[in-house]
């Protein structure tokens, strides 16, 4: 479905580089986050774990990341 989303320009762009580093497009972060919103609301349902797109774009991000030297 098809549908115009008006965000103030600055949590679009905030969304769109999360996005940009999970590699989702911005729709896809948004039905990410719309589904994760309102299944935390369902009451049988209350602290599912994540989605399976977000948990796999967690996954790739940590192992992109840098590993840090502890001292």
């Amino acid at each position: 479905m098809a549908m115009t989303l008006r965000l103030p320009e600055e949590l679009a762009e905030r969304g769109r580089r999360y996005a940009a580093e999970l590699g989702l497009s911005l729709n896809g972060l948004l039905a990410v986050a719309l589904r994760e919103y309102l299944d935390l609301r369902k009451p049988a349902l209350r602290g599912p774990p994540p989605s399976q797109a977000l948990a796999q774009a967690i996954a790739r991000q940590v192992k992109a990341a840098p590993v840090r030297q502890r001292r």
